[in-house]
């Protein structure tokens, strides 16, 4: 697979605005509600099903190829959408393996990834600390 330098280019300045909209979307819902511990944090999870939300937008209008090229493709879906929610990318993942027929695949990824994303998470923060300490 060939990746040009145009689809490079529109991935990342859709990563560039969606990183952007994720910042100001969170500093926007933060600044209404209460979202550190114990409260649910209302930010992410906004964030994240907007992502899903245009995702899915993108991703249907991709499979009715009303968007055709493959560099705004990737500049929407892995740019923008990935750099606003990686949910997004997951949540269109999931999809494809339900359509797929493909349900334990699929139960097993999100388990996976779940647990993974907070496994992975705490021992990132313990390395951080144990090499803070060194």
């Amino acid at each position: 697979m060939a990746i040009s330098l145009k689809t490079l280019l529109c991935i990342g300045c859709g990563c560039f605005a969606g990183g952007t909209l994720r910042y100001l979307t969170g500093v926007f819902i933060s600044s209404r509600f209460e979202v550190a511990p114990p409260h649910i944090p209302w930010h992410t999870l906004v964030i994240n099903f907007m992502g899903c939300l245009v995702m899915g937008i993108f991703c249907g209008l991709i499979h009715q190829e009303l968007i055709k090229s493959p560099s705004i493709r990737a500049g929407l879906t892995a740019g923008l959408c990935g750099g606003y929610s990686t949910l997004a990318a997951f949540a269109w993942e999931n999809t494809e393996l339900l359509k797929a027929g493909a349900y334990l695949v699929a139960g097993g990824y999100m388990a996976a990834t779940m647990l993974g994303g907070v496994l992975f998470f705490i021992l990132g923060y313990l390395l951080a600390q144990a090499l803070i300490k060194m």
